[in-house]
């Protein structure tokens, strides 16, 4: 059985059972009622808050939420959606989306709390263990790199100055053809005057 598939139809939940939040998905989005919202953020800095209330998730955020059964997600006609039915309306729009959802699943069973990046080819921001996104800034930007896809000169460049101008360290998290995640940490370096180099 695939990585993908052994996760969407047997998740095992290893924390305490609770009722789920019934959250509504709409235009590749999900919407969390003003009354469940402040549950479904505290436990993990998930979504944002809009001014109606309701908490809005992105479609990774669904993705780990359905897995650790905190939400039943439907449309607005009352139809239930399962996470392949998130991954399949959204995959044309990002074709690495479940390599995404591996990296970014296994950051947050480290403890970590997880961003969408923003731009410049950064996918997730990371905050240290104990920061509170909102409260705090980021320290890592993560690249995610799937095994036996090569990045450009262009992208490595774009993704390097973004992490420069940000102050921030860059990592690079890569996934295997067996969904496992290796990080690597990249540098910017300059040798002989103005020559910019980038080392692992």
């Amino acid at each position: 059985m695939s990585e993908e598939s052994e996760v969407m139809e047997n998740v095992q939940d290893e924390e305490e059972e609770e009722d789920p939040a019934y959250v509504i998905y709409k235009d590749g989005k999900g919407y969390v009622p003003k009354e469940e919202s402040d549950r479904i953020s505290q436990q993990g800095f998930y979504g944002t808050r809009l001014d109606s209330g309701e908490l809005e998730l992105k479609p990774i955020e669904i993705l780990h939420l359905i897995e650790r059964k905190r939400i039943v997600i439907a449309t607005d006609d009352s139809k239930e959606i399962l996470a392949k039915d998130i991954v399949s309306d959204r995959i044309q729009d990002d074709e690495d989306i479940w390599v995404k959802y591996l990296v970014f699943r296994d950051l947050r069973s480290r403890g970590y709390a997880v961003r969408e990046g923003f731009g410049g080819g950064i996918d997730f921001r990371v905050y240290a263990r104990g920061e509170k996104p909102g409260q705090s800034n980021a320290n890592l930007l993560i690249y995610v790199m799937r095994e036996g896809v090569a990045i450009s000169l262009t992208d490595l460049d774009m993704v390097t100055e973004a992490a420069s101008a940000s102050r921030k360290k860059l990592i690079f998290a890569l996934v295997d053809q067996n969904g496992e995640v290796n990080y690597y940490k990249v540098a910017q370096s300059k040798l002989k005057g103005e020559t910019d180099i980038e080392n692992e």
